[in-house]
């Protein structure tokens, strides 16, 4: 740490008026981070004069084609924010001090266009998505950006290249917003140079198997998360950490870990990349479909948990709770013959049955029907693909013109 501070002090200074400390601005100080707020009407569009190999569509995975285009803007204290502009995809030029590169000062955002039956363009509740990403901005004191603005941009963007969204029920185009410090120096400050890209790629299911239950590795010694770290915002160095833990979990025959804290309780956080959900009665005979709780910070806000408690809530079947959720009354439910379903949810899946999970050596198996036709996460993911294809009316599906 000894590098912080020296000549640019002047410049840290700047900044944590802006963003240190309570993240509150300075009285009087202008907050060139949202001083440029129609950036939509700066929009300039560079169209590919290459454009790129189209993959069929039993060949595109997830996350291994890139579209066309790819939206770019930059940021600077001195400037604020760049005029947004289409460009074709392609590499990027950084200095190697950049601040990404050796503090991982980075957030990004994940989410999905669709194709209805009809051919329109749909997203699904983007406005959550540009929210959490100027709240996890805010948490690494990255520039705050003019959310309809931003979004507004993003959909030039896709219907620049609406050819590339597949027209299939499962797959997508998903849309990967990123920022990240480029501040030139090794000394750990504030953010004083930033870079916005929103990157584009045609992607098929999530998981291989498509919609079958897998396995979780219960992991207590590698921890994703902690009360007070950035478990509940949405960057980098939250998840490169997890890929050790990924790969005990696949030794043990387990296609993700189920993140669990503190050695007396156990606390269950996350599955893999997704929330986790349980569906269980209580020895009182209630009917609860439990998820742990936001309020330790250790979870992220999913936009597909959130639809998920909505959703049950307005069906009115059962109890939504969320919770402290230690391992041992899940493992009690397990035993007891009381616990119903288990899944995970994210952008990525959607909904992911889940089977059961190992702990200690021993193999906890949920109902094999929790996660058939008449199941509520089976009727979860079709009521939500539903609203995503356009195939019901819903609010939370926008129609892109």
């Amino acid at each position: 740490h000894g590098a912080t501070g020296g000549a640019h002090g002047g410049h840290r200074g700047a900044n944590r008026a802006r963003f240190g400390g309570n993240l509150e601005p300075v009285e009087g100080e202008a907050d060139v981070s949202s001083r440029v707020t129609e950036q939509y009407a700066r929009l300039q569009v560079h169209k590919t004069q290459r454009p790129l190999p189209k993959a069929a569509i039993e060949d595109l995975g997830f996350g291994k084609v890139i579209a066309d285009h790819m939206l770019k803007v930059t940021w600077t204290t001195s400037h604020g924010w760049s005029a947004p502009e289409i460009v074709p995809s392609g590499p990027i030029g950084l200095h190697p001090f950049s601040h990404v590169f050796h503090y991982a000062i980075e957030c990004y955002e994940g989410m999905k266009v669709f194709r209805d039956s009809q051919g329109r363009v749909r997203m699904f509740r983007p406005e959550k998505n540009m929210s959490r990403f100027n709240q996890s901005a805010h948490r690494l004191c990255l520039p705050q950006f003019n959310e309809d603005e931003l979004l507004r941009c993003i959909q030039a963007l896709v219907l620049l290249d609406r050819d590339w969204i597949p027209q299939r029920r499962g797959c997508a185009m998903y849309l990967r917003p990123v920022m990240f410090s480029t501040t030139p120096w090794l000394g750990l400050t504030q953010c004083s140079e930033a870079m916005l890209f929103v990157l584009q790629s045609p992607v098929g299911p999530y998981f291989k198997s498509g919609y079958v239950p897998i396995m979780l590795h219960v992991e207590q010694k590698m921890i994703r998360a902690w009360p007070g770290g950035t478990g509940n915002f949405k960057c980098g160095g939250n998840y490169g950490p997890t890929v050790s833990s990924q790969i005990v979990a696949a030794r043990s025959g387990c296609s993700q870990a189920l993140y669990v804290y503190d050695d007396k309780n156990l606390w269950v956080t996350e599955a893999g990349t997704m929330n986790i959900f349980f569906l269980w009665v209580t020895p009182e005979g209630k009917k609860q479909l439990v998820t742990p709780t936001l309020a330790d910070g250790t979870i992220l806000p999913g936009i597909t948990r959130r639809s998920v408690m909505e959703l049950a809530e307005s069906w009115g079947e059962c109890e939504v709770v969320e919770k402290m959720l230690p391992l041992r009354e899940v493992i009690l439910a397990s035993e007891e013959g009381r616990l119903l379903e288990a899944f995970g949810t994210g952008t990525a899946a959607v909904i992911q049955p889940v089977q059961g999970f190992i702990h200690d050596g021993k193999s906890y198996l949920f109902p094999e029907e929790g996660s058939g036709p008449a199941s509520l996460q089976s009727r979860l993911v079709k009521r939500l693909t539903d609203i995503q294809y356009g195939e019901v009316p819903h609010p939370w599906s926008i129609v892109l013109e």
